[in-house]
Order: C-alpha cells, then sequence, then structure tokens
C-alpha cells in the first residue's frame, strides 16, 4: 500500500493479513464484532442488543467487484459524500487508487497487495481509479442511533 497526503480523520488503512497477530487464536475478521479488534476502530461493530450501547448496524450492503483499467473512468468520478461506513478491500494483487478529501486535505491510496484496505466514515469525498486488474470487495453500513 501506498500513502501520498496526510490521511483525513475518519479514515483507516491498512493489511487485512497484518490484523492478526500470528499468536492469537482468531479468525481473521477485518469487520464485526470481534475481541480482536479495537473498540475505537471504525471496523468495530456491534448488535443493537448489546448491553453498552454501541450502536447498531444498519442497511448492509456488500458487492464485489473485477475492475479493470479500461472500466469507463466515470465510474470513479464524483461519488457522493460518504454516509455511513465504507470497508474497500483488495481480494488479490493489482493496482487500484482512491483518493479522499475533507476541508483543504487530499490522500491518495494505492490498494496494491492482496489485503490492502481503506475503511472510511461519513462526511468524507472520494472517487477511485483503476491502474491494474484489481478484484475489490466493498462492504458499506450505516449506524442506527
Amino acid at each position: 500500500m501506498k500513502v501520498w497526503g496526510e490521511a483525513p480523520a475518519g479514515l483507516e488503512l491498512g493489511n487485512a493479513w497484518a490484523l492478526r497477530p500470528p499468536q492469537a487464536p482468531h479468525t481473521n475478521w477485518v469487520v464485526g464484532d470481534h475481541p480482536a479488534i479495537p473498540a475505537d476502530s471504525l471496523r468495530f461493530l456491534r448488535h443493537a442488543t448489546h448491553p453498552d450501547g454501541a450502536q447498531a448496524v444498519e442497511g448492509l450492503a456488500l458487492k464485489w467487484f473485477a475492475h479493470s483499467p479500461e472500466d469507463p473512468p466515470e465510474w470513479g468520478e464524483d461519488k457522493p459524500l460518504s454516509a455511513g461506513r465504507t470497508l474497500s478491500l483488495l481480494a488479490g494483487a493489482g493496482g487500484f487508487e482512491l483518493c479522499f478529501a475533507t476541508g483543504g486535505s487530499e490522500a491518495r491510496v494505492l490498494l496494491e497487495d492482496a489485503g490492502d484496505y481503506a475503511l472510511w466514515g461519513p462526511g468524507l469525498h472520494h472517487r477511485w481509479r483503476v491502474l491494474r486488474p484489481s478484484l475489490v470487495v466493498t462492504l458499506r453500513w450505516a449506524l442506527g442511533a
């Protein structure tokens, strides 16, 4: 993964393989309700029935897409302001660039190794472009009251 610029607040970057300490007995969950995910991470979800008052998850959507550099460029431009949370994960080697902007700052992120991901919260402008063929899995969810 390569990053240019300063990542705005509400953006987490990393590699899913690196999230798993080899000695930890867990199942490599990247997003969910799992003891291996810090409660202050954007990846952390709780069910509405949890007594700790964490937010409920609503409007869950999952998609995967085999992107190609020949994809029409307008597909990745002028995306709406993000709402809820979005995770984009590169499922194999590739070259998928995401750009995030808020206020006067912008960051570009190149997902290029299997497991590279970007996870962002509400209020960020983003766009993407495909540099090399890339299989991208995207998960979006809203947070309830």
